[in-house]
């Protein structure tokens, strides 16, 4: 176990940049692709997620000084410290995390063969987000490897299951035929906004509101334009910040350059994983007429529609202001800001681009996940010190956070089932 261990350490550790242009070319050549276009399209979807990547991750350096900067200015402060993507630590370093991804796949493949999923994960990279949550039960119930590894494989079957109902709209609103996508807190995003959404159209005023990107381009002409509303909110967060003239001109330059760059990248990604995929499911339709099956990808695919950094920007102060005025939540959502794109193009689809509808539908969401990360923050804490990390600091009181996992929704009441097996 401890060489399987190492092995799919050492695999995770590639990165999902490496890892799922791997899969995609292995699945090629299983349902026969063609070894040309496995490659080419395994490639050139790696291609795509690195450029989205280095795009999301320029905008979200620039972006949270600034919030940051503007939550100093008016003296908010919180007792825990958010420390968003780093439990990707505590994902590929528990000691069940291997036996967490050979029991998962197993089951995902007998899931589909028995036609109770439609989901065949594919992403491993996606993985971390159950094996997260594995972690902290792992830390909950004092060390209990298999109760982790039972929470993680729980988490991740609901996954797949919530990707089902999720995959014709995803695939349909981003031209990605077959895709699925069961990442954590994004497809629950999508869940969350089907109720919400049905209610704000029913509703007088809200109903009728066009804020889509078109929509905005039509009544207030160039600043509709996503460059020109990239460089607006930009000069808006940076101006609220208390930056420079200089700084917020700069500011407003790497939000529009995000607006333009992210859709193109986007494009880049379903130029490599549409062909894999639809010959995926034209396999699937020749051998089993009555078999429909999604490819599970990462979540980044979502990103591509204007509706979704736009919305995203906004919203960046919008829930740090909100987490301020919340009572009992103790942690102030900076790093956590990065996981908001990607609830962002889950809601999308269902909001059908309107960049005012997707703001309250998140603002709503995010509330659970700051009372859920406060809440969870003694397992969060507990597992990076078991994990040997923070050690001295954790000694001396601190306490640490985040969203992603720490207040994902669905993960919180597994971790409250499983802890009372601890």
């Amino acid at each position: 176990m401890e060489i399987l261990q190492t092995a799919v350490g050492w695999f995770l550790g590639l990165g999902s940049t490496v890892i799922v242009p791997i899969v995609l070319i292995i699945l090629g050549l299983i349902f026969r692709v063609g070894f040309a276009k496995a490659v080419r399209g395994g490639v050139t979807t790696g291609v795509g997620l690195a450029g989205l990547f280095l795009v999301v991750n320029l905008i979200i350096s620039a972006l949270q000084p600034a919030v940051q900067a503007l939550a100093t200015n008016m003296g908010i402060e919180k007792s825990y410290v958010d420390v968003n993507w780093a439990d990707a630590g505590i994902a590929w370093g528990w000691p069940g995390v291997a036996g967490l991804i050979v029991s998962l796949l197993v089951i995902n493949i007998l899931m589909v063969v028995l036609k109770l999923t439609k989901t065949l994960w594919t992403d491993v990279w996606s993985y971390w987000h159950g094996s997260a949550l594995a972690g902290f039960v792992w830390a909950l119930t004092g060390g209990n490897v298999v109760l982790g590894i039972a929470a993680g494989v729980l988490y991740l079957v609901l996954g797949s299951l919530m990707s089902d109902l999720t995959a014709k709209k995803y695939q349909e609103f981003n031209d990605m035929p077959g895709i699925g996508v069961p990442c954590g807190t994004t497809v629950q995003a999508s869940l969350f906004a089907m109720p919400v959404v049905w209610l704000l159209d029913r509703i007088p005023g809200i109903k009728d509101w066009d804020a889509s990107p078109d929509g905005i381009k039509k009544r207030f002409g160039l600043i509709g334009e996503p460059a020109i509303l990239g460089l607006v909110l930009g000069f808006i967060i940076g101006i609220a910040a208390g930056y420079s003239v200089q700084a917020w001109l700069g500011l407003g330059m790497q939000v529009a350059t995000m607006m333009v760059v992210l859709p193109r990248m986007v494009s880049i990604i379903a130029e490599g994983i549409v062909p894999i995929t639809m010959s995926i499911v034209q396999y699937m339709r020749e051998r089993f007429k009555d078999r429909e099956i999604y490819v599970a990808v990462d979540c980044a695919v979502l990103l591509g529609h204007p509706a979704v950094m736009a919305s995203s920007v906004i919203l960046f102060p919008l829930c740090v202001l909100l987490a301020a005025v919340l009572p009992g939540v103790q942690m102030l959502p900076i790093a956590s800001l990065a996981v908001i794109p990607f609830w962002a193009g889950a809601v999308v689809p269902y909001t059908k681009g309107n960049v005012i509808k997707t703001v309250i539908v998140l603002l709503l969401y995010a509330i659970p996940f700051m009372y859920f990360s406060t809440w969870t923050v003694e397992s969060h804490t507990e597992a990076f010190n078991m994990m040997g990390q923070y050690g001295e600091q954790i000694s001396q009181g601190l306490k640490l956070a985040s969203w992603d996992m720490g207040g994902d929704i669905l993960g919180f009441f597994i971790q409250k089932l499983f802890g009372l097996f601890g």
